[in-house]
């Protein structure tokens, strides 16, 4: 029923792999998901992914208040920087050579609307994104995303790059139906500028999906996937392991996905062109550039809402290796 659908949306919905260095040495990553909205370059994806940029920026911070503290503090015993401080740090969008290089961040909303540089011609379908009014209870929907990637990254110290090992994306893309169950409206962001509306799905989000599109059959993107919720059934059935018995907390988990009405107007609010469900039929390029803009220029962020994508000097890239 989604075959098409998902062969479409394969080619605009790419991993993004998040590595990071611990002042301890431990390398740790995690990927989610991101959708190319147009080929001017933009692209949006769970805001929580940025949470470990932001942390490595203030740790960044940190060890350079440490580091001058220290040095006016000849023969005393230095202070330690902690062992969790984060001292590398790194996107990989997917493909080598594709860096950010804007991210318009709203936390409250989870969602990040990012511009990144050197997709070029990579990604030649972009989303529909369906009519704010279309999405509803019972609607059968598919939530893409790369799901049960185990990436080992390492780093290499004579580079300062991380090393991620050789990947097909296209081969790690992981769908899962649902249905759109309830619709969420929790309000208006705290400036008042967004409202924030929700669709909750009767699969879960699997880790590795957040910021992947959620698409009906003719793959019109009614939500981005943000977490997964889970709601007690109140049943407590019990179970024998090892000659105990063990009370089974039963759960049902549940999607939740940003709606498509809350991320086109986050969209219009930075002039961000994308296409759009016709109001009759077909459909349309909204949220056109100015001319005094050049192409593909970042729009700028909201006030207190953007953390800078240039992460420092110590930052490091990502490379893939072959294996």
């Amino acid at each position: 029923m989604f075959s098409k659908a998902v062969g479409a949306a394969t080619g605009y919905t790419r991993p993004v792999v998040i590595s990071i260095r611990m002042q301890n040495g431990d390398v740790k990553t995690d990927t989610a998901t991101y959708t190319v909205i147009n080929d001017d370059g933009w692209a949006i994806t769970a805001a929580h992914i940025m949470d470990s940029m932001v942390k490595f920026q203030s740790d960044q911070n940190k060890i350079k208040e440490i580091s001058e503290i220290n040095s006016q503090r000849p023969g005393a015993s230095a202070i330690k920087v902690e062992p969790d401080a984060i001292i590398n740090h790194s996107f990989w969008w997917g493909w080598d050579g594709v860096v950010l290089t804007k991210a318009v961040v709203n936390r409250q909303m989870d969602l990040a609307v990012v511009h990144l540089q050197g997709i070029g011609d990579r990604v030649r379908e972009f989303p529909i994104l369906a009519d704010p009014e279309r999405p509803r209870p019972g609607t059968s929907l598919c939530r893409l995303g790369y799901g049960f990637c185990h990436i080992a990254t390492t780093f290499d110290d004579a580079s300062g790059n991380f090393r991620i090992p050789m990947m097909k994306p296209e081969e790690l893309i992981f769908p899962n139906e649902c249905m759109h169950t309830r619709t969420i409206d929790r309000g208006m962001t705290k400036d008042n500028e967004f409202k924030m509306v929700y669709l909750e799905t009767s699969t879960p989000g699997i880790g590795g999906q957040s910021g992947g599109p959620i698409i009906d059959v003719e793959g019109r993107l009614h939500a981005m996937q943000v977490n997964t919720v889970h709601h007690p059934l109140g049943f407590h059935p019990t179970a024998d392991y090892d000659g105990r018995t063990v009370v089974e907390n039963q759960f049902m988990n549940l999607g939740v996905g940003l709606s498509v009405g809350s991320i086109r107007s986050m969209l219009d609010s930075k002039n961000i062109r994308y296409t759009a469900e016709g109001d009759e039929s077909g459909y349309r390029i909204t949220g056109r550039i100015p001319s005094s803009q050049p192409r593909g220029s970042p729009t700028g962020c909201r006030r207190g809402g953007c953390p800078s994508p240039r992460i420092g000097p110590r930052a490091a890239s990502s490379r893939r290796m072959r294996r």
